[in-house]
């Protein structure tokens, strides 16, 4: 019997935990610097946020400069358009291979569009730093890493320091019993205090730009701030760009760039997603994907009761995959698949609507992913904090596209708004 998961979490399809055993609480990010995240680059290395010696290697005869982004308590997409935005460049000419967490301290590969790497040197904006620029003939695209390396602190821990060792460690069992962890789409992918993306996706692909654009400005969750439920509310009752942004705040720089839109160009819902970065558009498609993959992903544990071998598993690699749905995929003809294809046709979404001919710049063929995620190099500890709790340091390495909130999630087992 599988042990069901945070109402939230269900919502983003993610329905079940790996593990059985209560979890053993706490929080994450009190700080940016309790959740560390340092990008591992194809070669294999790691871009250490400290070294301050880390090179790419010399200049290529190229015209994009590559460099090392460090941020903090900076969503990806925000900090990428204060970048162009201070160099007057488009949206559209920086590029990044992951996104990271807002509220983190991390480091990342970027690459940028004709930028000398001693102006993109002098860019200075507050919680973002630019390191070691060189020019060079390649752009970086999303997934164009090998990984992630994490060192995450777990605060707040209201049980005893012996039980919270043997927990930890019962926690470690069951994920060997149960073949690994589902590797579930993040809650990031969806919005962990407002998971509205993948709605707003399946909008995007049956080509209602307006319902997109709606859901994105006016979807109240009831863990996001009372000023942005307020925000939404008045947006809801008057319609009246005007007066969502007299009261808006000055941070959420893309629901400000729409209605800015929409005052000039009333009704033009097209256009008004058009001011979105094209990395933000995909971004909503994405995360219906992953919702559609995260939904077949539970029913699949709820059939084998786990992640061991099943009949029905499809093999890449040696290793047991399910299908990222988009227009060139061939869904296996068997009793899981079916569940996949129910759930398309009660969203009325069919497999050509994943070409966007709403936006022709942007398609989804359709790919691949691992069902299993096993985490690497796994380390832990425990320390007092000032507070008299415990605190549980996390030290681990995750594959390209894998999130650590889906391991903490096993241990922690609690409400994701304190992810």
């Amino acid at each position: 019997m599988l042990l069901e998961s945070h109402p939230i979490e269900q919502k983003m399809g993610m329905r079940f935990y790996g593990t059985k055993t209560e979890g053993i609480g706490g929080k994450l990010r009190e700080t940016p610097l309790d959740f560390r995240v340092e990008e591992i680059i194809p070669d294999g290395r790691i871009i250490s946020i400290e070294d301050e010696k880390f090179s790419f290697g010399a200049d290529e005869p190229g015209l994009f400069t590559e460099f090392i982004l460090i941020k903090k308590n900076i969503e990806s997409h925000n900090a990428l358009l204060k970048i162009t935005s201070a160099l007057n460049r488009n949206s559209n000419d920086i590029t990044i291979a992951g996104t990271k967490d807002k509220m983190a301290y991390t480091a990342q590969r970027a690459t940028i569009w004709k930028v000398p790497p001693e102006k993109l040197l002098q860019v200075q904006i507050s919680g973002i730093k630019i390191r070691s620029p060189r020019t060079t003939i390649y752009q970086t695209y999303l997934g164009n890493l090998k990984g992630n390396h994490f060192t995450i602190r777990i605060k707040d821990i209201d049980i005893e320091t012996e039980e919270l060792s043997n927990r930890i460690e019962v926690i470690f069992q069951d994920i060997r019993k149960f073949n690994g962890l589902p590797n579930y789409f993040g809650h990031q992918r969806f919005g962990s205090k407002r998971p509205v993306s993948h709605k707003i996706g399946r909008y995007v692909l049956l080509g209602d730009l307006k319902s997109a654009i709606n859901e994105y400005l006016t979807y109240i969750s009831e863990d996001e701030s009372d000023t942005m439920k307020n925000v939404r509310r008045v947006f809801i009752d008057t319609n009246d760009p005007d007066e969502a942004l007299s009261i808006m705040p000055k941070n959420m720089v893309f629901e400000i760039a729409i209605l800015k839109y929409l005052k000039k160009n009333s009704n033009d819902y097209n256009g008004a997603f058009n001011v979105l970065p094209k990395n933000l558009q995909r971004m909503f498609v994405h995360s219906y994907q992953s919702y559609i993959w995260n939904m077949t992903l539970s029913e699949r544990m709820l059939i084998g009761n786990d992640l061991h071998k099943h009949d029905f598993d499809v093999y890449e690699n040696e290793q047991p995959v399910m299908p990222i749905i988009g227009y060139k995929t061939e869904l296996p003809d068997n009793s899981l698949f079916d569940y996949t294809k129910q759930l398309l046709e009660i969203d009325g979404i069919k497999l050509e609507h994943f070409e966007v001919k709403a936006i022709p710049s942007i398609k989804f063929s359709g790919s691949y992913r691992n069902m299993i995620l096993k985490p690497s190099n796994f380390t832990y500890g425990i320390e007092r904090t000032m507070k008299e709790k415990d605190a549980v340091i996390t030290s681990f390495s995750l594959p390209s596209g894998s999130y650590a909130t889906v391991v903490l999630r096993e241990f922690m087992k609690i409400n994701p708004i304190y992810f």
